[in-house]
């Protein structure tokens, strides 16, 4: 099942244009069924903006043409308004006839901010690209997408990539074979506000952290960083039947793009791979959007720029006994996940 399509383009405006900001623009951009309204950021520097658009280290040109304004950005002609506030509530939103906001900043107050968005009917829904306890629902697509409800849910989270990537493998495997229980283990790039060189943890810049471990300080260039991760809490948010199940640790690895996560599951009911293989393989035909399976012999990289939320690696899967089982999957957690998050918007949006 493909997200539903639009009767007419969906309004959009962004509240952050950093990594997942600019792959969103890119990715409306490419779309019929979306359109790209407002843009609004700390950086006040639209050329600077126009430029991180148009060049990219990870995902090359943008295959648009990109100027900047005094006031607006312009993509292949067309115009983009932006602005630069420090709160989501100081733009202008109801100005432009906005279906959506999508709220990119991964600033917590912004997400309790988005609140009063609604009470002045100035947008008809946020899209929160991280998981918050203030939204109204947490929504992750081939999951729990079915519990949507337009009318009690104006705040959506479109959670973390980890659990975009994590959640469709666990829900598949319970709903075919059950989970006894399940450790993850994620490997994810190094990110933004990570240090260069050795440093206190004070100096590690992350929007609504408070980061305690030191480790965390060290250099991100030249090292493993074993770390605490949300992932799980992420996971069971929209499984919560594998509360007192499930647990996760994350690496952070000195590489600049796409996740794995290595998972070790006891199932409830003994197995084979090739009971496995069918069960992702329906999966697979259900939301091609969401899964794929990969069975050659391929390296991290090579998943640079895919839209499907996880990659099953059936090359190195493993099964002991029957139920325990070794599976990796890999996912681009910028790209794929932009792309979960705009089918939440459409979800979200349609027929309004």
């Amino acid at each position: 099942m493909n997200p539903p399509l639009a009767t007419k383009p969906i309004r959009i405006g962004i509240n952050g244009f950093g990594r997942i900001g600019r792959a969103l623009a890119r990715r409306i951009w490419e779309d019929i069924d979306l359109e790209l309204i407002v843009i609004n950021d700390i950086e006040s520097d639209l050329s600077n903006l126009a430029y991180l658009l148009k060049f990219d280290s990870i995902y090359g040109r943008f295959h648009a043409d990109v100027a900047a304004g005094q006031e607006h950005i312009e993509i292949s002609g067309k115009s983009i308004r932006c602005f630069s506030e420090d709160s989501i509530e100081k733009v202008p939103w109801q100005e432009f006839e906005l279906d959506v906001v999508i709220e990119a900043t991964g600033v917590r107050q912004n997400v309790a901010r988005a609140k009063s968005l609604e009470k002045g009917q100035r947008i008809k829904k946020v899209v929160v690209t991280n998981e918050d306890s203030a939204v109204d629902f947490t929504l992750i697509y081939g999951v729990n997408h079915m519990a949507y409800r337009r009318e009690e849910h104006f705040v959506i989270s479109s959670s973390i990539c980890d659990a975009n990537a994590i959640a469709p493998v666990l829900h598949y495997l319970d709903k075919g074979l059950g989970i006894d229980s399940v450790f993850i283990t994620t490997l994810h790039p190094w990110l933004s506000y990570q240090n260069l060189l050795d440093g206190p943890v004070s100096s590690v810049s992350s929007p609504g952290h408070n980061w305690s471990e030191y480790a965390l300080g060290r250099s991100s260039v030249g090292n493993l960083i074993l770390k605490d991760t949300t992932a799980g809490e992420a996971t069971l948010k929209v499984l919560p039947q594998l509360v007192g199940k499930l647990d996760a640790i994350s690496f952070r690895v000195p590489t600049n793009n796409v996740s794995a996560s290595d998972f070790a599951i006891n199932l409830s009911t003994k197995t084979t791979i090739s009971q496995i293989y069918e069960i992702f393989r329906e999966a697979s035909f259900e939301f091609p959007a969401v899964i794929k399976l990969n069975e050659e012999s391929l390296v991290s990289g090579d998943f640079t720029g895919l839209s499907q939320s996880c990659v099953i690696d059936f090359t190195k899967m493993k099964l002991v006994g029957g139920k325990f089982l070794k599976l990796v999957s890999w996912y681009d957690n910028e790209w794929a996940y932009s792309c979960r998050v705009l089918d939440v918007v459409k979800l979200t949006c349609m027929e309004l």
